[in-house]
């Protein structure tokens, strides 16, 4: 059985994996369960057995139970399941049962807390014992330090890449042309849809090379990246109200065009939170008016790189405008 997957982040069935060993205390650090897993021929639509043999061979004991199964009688929790809600299959972690309530780290809905009659677990990890090889897990611990601080210094700001009166236009543009929509992400097939790990809006403007000013940035964005303006997507105004949010991610897509890098460009500062987040090597940084903070996305090999997850932290007051230029191979 292979579950499907939200391509927001493709890589949740990795992410589950960290999670799940992160609670349990086993510092493998996420370079080498990521590694482990993309080797799998199924990723990104991995399969619990998959997970369960990579389990086995890092030393966590455990049996694999297939369905339906009654979770109740799990030994460990939290746990990794295969369950079924809504005649949707998805990979998750079930935290806790307590009575009828199951309480899952659900990362495809917002919905956390289910009845035990709304969804069915098919498979899961029944877990017994874990054995922790403490020199590997420091090896791979250093390993993963050295990368993190490699991919830190790759990150740039340029200052007043934009001028006052280019962020006002665009934002003004956006507005009077009435161009935002609530933000979507992607899903397998290639689509997109509304989800709560994006609640802001978006505003794509699909003429920016007709527009002089547009063209110019696009042209300048281009120059600073060292990449020709036809590898530059069409800029894309964002705009967070108070509380909204962009959960971490990643820029590029498994189908498609493979965003290589990104260039965000903050339009304004007059409003407080919306910081930019790398939680995978603890870095953030505060929006300053007409900023673009450049990273890349992709690896050589033109695989997503880990420490490229980002995200937008809630505005907590005000409203945030920004503009992503991305840039495809």
């Amino acid at each position: 059985m292979k579950p499907g997957f939200h391509t927001i982040a493709h890589h949740y069935a990795t992410n589950l994996v960290i999670y799940f060993l992160g609670l349990h205390d086993i510092h493998m650090r996420r370079l080498a369960v990521r590694t482990a897993l993309y080797e799998k021929e199924t990723f990104p639509e991995i399969a619990i057995q998959d997970i369960s043999s990579q389990l086995q061979e890092w030393g966590v004991r455990h049996e694999l139970k297939t369905a339906p199964c009654n979770i109740t009688t799990a030994v460990v929790f939290p746990t990794m399941a295969v369950v079924r809600i809504q005649e949707q299959e998805v990979l998750a972690i079930i935290e806790r049962v307590e009575g009828q309530q199951v309480y899952l780290e659900y990362f495809s809905a917002d919905a956390t807390t289910y009845a035990i009659n709304e969804l069915t677990v098919l498979q899961y990890l029944d877990i017994r014992e874990i054995i922790v090889d403490k020199t590997f897990c420091e090896a791979r611990a250093q390993e993963d330090a050295s990368k993190q601080e490699a991919y830190t210094d790759t990150i740039f700001a340029v200052v007043d890449f934009l001028s006052e009166e280019e962020c006002s236009y665009m934002i003004d543009y956006c507005e009077q042309h009435n161009l935002f929509s609530r933000s979507m992400t992607g899903t397998a097939d290639g689509t997109s849809e509304v989800t709560g790990n994006r609640t802001s809006y978006s505003a794509f403007i699909t003429t920016c090379r007709q527009d002089t000013l547009f063209k110019d940035i696009i042209e300048r964005a281009a120059d600073l990246m060292e990449v020709d303006t036809t590898r530059v997507e069409d800029l894309q105004c964002v705009r967070y109200g108070e509380g909204q949010l962009y959960k971490p991610h990643f820029d590029s897509f498994e189908t498609g065009l493979k965003r290589k890098a990104t260039l965000l460009v903050y339009l304004n500062d007059d409003y407080e939170g919306g910081e930019t987040i790398f939680p995978e090597i603890g870095f953030s940084i505060s929006p300053k008016k007409g900023m673009a903070l450049a990273f890349v996305n992709l690896d050589e090999q033109n695989n997503d790189l880990i420490y490229s997850l980002h995200g937008g932290a809630p505005v907590t007051a005000g409203v945030k405008f920004a503009c992503n230029i991305w840039i495809h191979l």
